[in-house]
């Protein structure tokens, strides 16, 4: 391959997240609508020695070897369609808080796919179902924007792009140990979501909404499963003066609404003890 291929891992944010049900093979149903940001990790693939090396103001806490989702896309991209891994070196620059519900390591893993599948010529449909075999929400980085998702999360179907919001990040400083499957696992002693509430946000179009129209299941056990993630939820409320929401398993938490008021927004939690981050949202990086 050449020396060097670059791209955009986006974040992103759940604007519904419901869970339908748990399936045989130990993962939930979800029905779930998600959002890519302008806020991105940037990967690049080149020649080295090592696979993963990791850079950037949130590097910490990111695995630097081959058990890093970049590398595990790369891998089961590989094996479909026959290629060889030898002498690529993955690097990741990240910008995007890890562990907190935000999707960077997932949108890390698509972006290599969606680089091998340009550099490789390989069919769209291998690069999907590598980055099914991989996790959740890969699938829906591989073409990013606006979608609603279904089953584990593989099955993407791409929605109206939203007219620009605002969005403000808060990320706590600590999180917990299996974060998401002991948040589906809280889950699983309430009841069921319908689907309901993602089937009438899919049929809203693009209109602007703002931070009270959002929905995520994991709210209902979010302030059970981490410590000080309730009081720092109340004080965000106080200070912005508006609703903010869960970031997917959390427990990073966020404010959508107009442009225009996520400088003020952003400004207003500084004092906070969080890391405060402001961008907005963002189309596909993709062809569909």
């Amino acid at each position: 391959m050449p020396d060097v291929r670059r791209g955009l891992a986006p974040a992103k944010v759940n604007l519904v997240l419901e869970v339908t049900g748990r399936r045989e093979d130990g993962y939930h149903e979800i029905d779930t609508v998600l959002q890519t940001l302008a806020l991105a990790d940037e990967v690049t693939l080149g020649h080295g020695d090592d696979a993963v090396v990791v850079t950037g103001p949130f590097a910490a806490g990111t695995p630097a070897d081959r058990t890093n989702l970049a590398w595990r896309a790369a891998a089961a991209l590989a094996e479909r369609t026959g290629r060889d891994l030898a002498g690529l070196q993955i690097t990741l620059n990240k910008r995007i808080p890890p562990a907190g519900g935000l999707g960077g390591g997932a949108s890390d893993a698509a972006t290599v796919l969606r680089l091998l599948e340009n550099e490789w010529a390989v069919a769209e449909t291998e690069v999907l179902g590598a980055a099914a075999s991989v996790g959740s929400d890969e699938p829906f980085f591989v073409f990013g924007g606006t979608a609603r998702a279904t089953g584990r999360g593989e099955v993407v179907r791409p929605l109206a792009p939203l007219v620009e919001h605002g969005v403000v990040l808060f990320i706590p400083a600590e999180t917990i140990d299996r974060k998401t499957a002991r948040m589906f696992a809280a889950l699983d002693g309430l009841p069921f979501d319908d689907g309901a509430v993602s089937s009438a946000f899919a049929r809203r179009g693009d209109a602007p909404f703002s931070s009270g129209e959002v929905f995520n299941a994991f709210e209902r056990v979010a302030f059970d499963l981490f410590e000080g993630l309730a009081r720092l939820w109340e004080q965000l409320e106080d200070a912005v003066g508006e609703p903010v929401r869960l970031a997917g398993a959390g427990p990073a938490l966020f404010w959508i609404g107009p442009p225009a008021r996520a400088r003020a927004v952003a400004t207003a939690a500084a004092h906070l003890r969080c890391t405060v981050v402001e961008t907005r949202t963002a189309g596909s990086l993709w062809r569909r």
